[in-house]
Formats: structure tokens, C-alpha cells, sequence
């Protein structure tokens, strides 16, 4: 009878071969966005806008700035453990394109394309959010024992 013998190497030797985080690229895209976003806000309107339009288009820029912010953390926060192939980069690209497009809002400039950035962005993330089984695990830990919440 022959046997065979195996080496287990040491701990320290071996690299880790798990999926990386993608939490740094979310972090440097959207700090990249907002650089962006705000050089291109430095410039002036294209052309005059009425002062109460422009306090309102700046107070909804501030609130979906507000979501922009929101949405980072929570992939930020989700990007902590492996996501399926296509939710990955929804989670790393939607949140910097939200900020982008708030930014574009503030600074009235192409309020078209920031606008249509901003909610693209926004229902990239949810869609991604809302169908990931693994974005709220302990609540869908309590849901699969039965207990009521």
C-alpha cells in the first residue's frame, strides 16, 4: 500500500487568493467625479437664469447631493463583501456619476445631461440594491427563520 504525504505550507507564505474589495476603486472614481465635477463648475452659466430658478435647480442639487452621499455609503458599505459579477461595477460607477450630476446641477451647466446622469446613477444603484439577496443579510437572515421584526 503506498501512501502519500502532504505539505501544508506556512500561513505566512501563502498570499491570499480571495476577490479583491472594490471599495478603493469606488473611492477614487468618486473622488475623481467631484474634482471634475467641481472644475467644470468654477466657470459661470452659459447664459442669465433667473435668480429664483437658479435657488431652486441649487436647493434639488443639494438634495440629491444628499442622495449622491447616501448611495456612496451604502456601497461603500456593501462593497465590504463579494457582490455578484454585474452588480460590482453598478456599485462603483452609479454612486460618482450621482455626484457628478449633482454638481452639474449646481453649477448650471448642461442641466440636461447632469439631471440624466444623476437618476441613472441613482436607479443603477437601487435597481442593484434591491435585488441583491446579500445587501441586508440580517434582515434576510430574520425573514428565512421567521421571526417577526
Amino acid at each position: 500500500m503506498r501512501t502519500q504525504t502532504m505539505r501544508i505550507a506556512d500561513a505566512s507564505a501563502v498570499a491570499p487568493s480571495g476577490p479583491r474589495s472594490a471599495r478603493p476603486a469606488l473611492a477614487v472614481i468618486t473622488a475623481c467625479a467631484v474634482l471634475v465635477g467641481c472644475a467644470a463648475a468654477v466657470r459661470g452659466p452659459a447664459a442669465t437664469v433667473d435668480p429664483d430658478l437658479v435657488r431652486v435647480i441649487r436647493f434639488m442639487a443639494l438634495i440629491k447631493g444628499g442622495l449622491a452621499l447616501a448611495a456612496f455609503a451604502g456601497c461603500f458599505w456593501r462593497l465590504a463583501r463579494p457582490a455578484a459579477p454585474w452588480r460590482m461595477p453598478v456599485y462603483v460607477a452609479g454612486p460618482p456619476v450621482m455626484a457628478a450630476g449633482a454638481i452639474g446641477l449646481w453649477s448650471l451647466h448642461d442641466l440636461g445631461l447632469a439631471a440624466l446622469g444623476l437618476h441613472l446613477g441613482l436607479f443603477a444603484v437601487l435597481a442593484a440594491a434591491l435585488t441583491d439577496p446579500a445587501f441586508l443579510p440580517d434582515l434576510s437572515r430574520r425573514r428565512s427563520s421567521g421571526s417577526a421584526l
